[in-house]
């Protein structure tokens, strides 16, 4: 982001404060103006929500889990993986190994590996049987949550409800990951971490995980645990929303400790349409709020920060 805000401080090994993340339940998002008031409070107050009863009969999500643990569980010389590397393939997606991950703190090593596919063509399919229909299965599904949390986020926020769903229609910059952090004997310190600390560089990111390791950083400036519940849907705002609103929605620091026991998440990034230039808009801004951002494309900021990353990890391993 091109804001020089710290997200945090770097992984440490500092107590997570035993505080909820505020909820909203999915079935009264927008019919609900209670909903939409709770929505509002959670993300002015802690900065992110969990959508809850969002998966109650949606097998989506649990079987793209089981086909990604069954695609991370292979060798890294397995040619399955190999032939959906993104060093072989010279792709935007595909699998990326282990200590490969931008570090977004510098003299950061990320202990995860993932795997990243998108809505466009540049996809590439390990040859796993169902791994391509189950990915898309959950894709389909993560989306509809995603355009309904969007369109109340435009609610709580004042505006027209298809404000910000409609800006991020085409897709064509979102991506999915799947995200495998694997158990290790690291030392618990600040250079050792999971994903180090950041905010996403989208519209927003719903995730779903399947055991405790992700810390999300509240507007008090404290670190708190992530629900990893089943059928919970974490849902962080993102430097787009936040430049949009001119701060009124701050994007969600947040960061992945290590840990020493196998952790595994799936994330969609909802990323606004390469052809809109995102500046503050008119309701968020007037002679004591002048605007604090200046417009930007998504693919414009996307590279910028991955560039600014990939630097800080590069350096790392010289």
């Amino acid at each position: 982001m091109t804001q020089s805000r710290d997200p945090g401080q770097p992984n440490g090994v500092e107590e997570i404060p035993p505080r909820a993340t505020p909820s909203v339940d999915f079935h009264n998002l927008l019919t609900s103006a209670a909903e939409i008031q709770k929505l509002r409070d959670g993300c002015l107050e802690a900065g992110f929500v969990s959508v809850t009863n969002a998966l109650p009969n949606a097998p989506a999500t649990t079987q793209a889990m089981e086909r990604a643990d069954q695609f991370f569980a292979l060798e890294d010389s397995d040619p399955k993986k190999l032939a959906v590397s993104v060093r072989q393939t010279g792709r935007r997606y595909g699998w990326t190994p282990l200590f490969n991950e931008p570090a977004y703190e510098p003299g950061t090593l990320a202990y995860v590996e993932s795997f990243d596919f998108g809505r466009g063509g540049d996809n590439v399919w390990p040859e796993l049987p169902g791994f391509r229909e189950d990915m898309k299965a959950c894709w389909d599904t993560v989306a509809g949550i995603g355009d309904r949390v969007l369109a109340a986020l435009a609610l709580a926020a004042g505006l027209d409800s298809h404000f910000f769903a409609n800006k991020c229609a085409s897709r064509e910059l979102s991506t999915m990951r799947l995200l495998h952090y694997p158990a290790n004997d690291a030392p618990v310190s600040a250079n050792h971490v999971g994903i180090s600390a950041h905010t996403d560089f989208e519209c927003i990111t719903l995730l779903v995980q399947d055991a405790p390791g992700l810390e999300l950083r509240n507007r008090a400036g404290q670190w708190l645990d992530a629900p990893s519940d089943e059928g919970q849907v974490v849902v962080l705002l993102g430097d787009m929303i936040e430049r949009w609103t001119n701060g009124y929605y701050r994007a969600t620091g947040h960061r992945v400790r290590n840990s020493n026991e196998k952790r595994m998440s799936i994330v969609m990034f909802f990323a606004v349409d390469d052809s809109v230039k995102v500046a503050p808009l008119p309701d968020f801004t007037d002679a004591d709020r002048p605007a604090r951002y200046a417009a930007m494309s998504q693919k414009a900021h996307i590279a910028a920060e991955v560039s600014r990353a990939e630097r800080n990890r590069d350096m790392q391993k010289e």
